[in-house]
């Protein structure tokens, strides 16, 4: 009986420790157990491929810059008259120069009048019948336009001698390549003489003036204005 009496305690002391050993120390819940693990961790780009891997800009386009239409005779921007037969046979481009009526035995050169009226009614050697030969803009040889030089020392377009349909000339407005203000220098021989030829025609001079008829002559030179 003592025997089984000590068995009997002995097993109610080792369950009394097994439950205290339990409940200092609770199990881990079975959430904890089966929550998701952490993703792994991704290393950030370095500066060298995220550089490549950028998509790439452009710059915006430009539009074409576009020019107003004129009245021309077919130039294209920057085209310039060949004058380089002129030149060689006496024809003076580029200088201030006198245009006088050849072979007449008088002076009548080609002069600026009252209100832009161009004829040819100078006698003397002045600002309004000092003239300049220059080339014109436009793609066909021989071509000048006639710049008056006292007219065309400001900025600006500055002003042309213009054929019409009568008999005098006007000065205008310069615009490269406008067929009234590009005049064909027509040599006549190696002498320097010349014709010349507007829109309207070829020009005549009778008695001093400009002329729509006929008889009148049409040979012309150019001398140096300062002569």
């Amino acid at each position: 009986m003592r025997l089984t009496r000590l068995v009997v305690a002995g097993v109610a002391g080792l369950v009394t420790t097994v439950l205290a050993a339990c409940g200092d120390s609770p199990p881990t819940p079975a959430a904890a157990a089966s929550s998701p693990a952490a993703p792994p961790s991704v290393p950030a780009a370095s500066p060298t491929t995220a550089a490549t891997t950028a998509p790439a800009t452009t710059s915006p386009t430009r539009r074409p810059t576009t020019t107003p239409a004129t009245t021309t005779t077919g130039s294209k921007p920057g085209t310039v008259s060949d004058v380089s037969a002129l030149k060689a046979v006496g024809i003076d481009i580029d200088t201030s120069v006198i245009l006088d009526v050849a072979d007449d035995g008088v002076d009548r050169f080609l002069q600026v009048g009252r209100g832009g009226v161009v004829d040819f009614t100078g006698t003397t050697r002045t600002d309004s019948t000092m003239m300049a030969l220059r080339a014109a803009e436009v793609k066909a040889a021989g071509r000048v336009v006639i710049k008056p030089p006292f007219w065309n020392e400001d900025l600006g377009a500055g002003s042309c001698v213009a054929d019409t349909s009568g008999a005098a000339l006007k000065l205008e407005t310069c615009r490269p390549g406008k067929a009234s203000q590009t005049w064909q220098v027509i040599p006549a021989g190696d002498s320097g003489q010349f014709e010349l030829k507007g829109a309207y025609g070829i020009l005549s001079i009778d008695n001093g003036k400009l002329t729509t008829g006929s008889g009148g002559r049409t040979g012309l030179q150019t001398l140096d204005f300062a002569s």
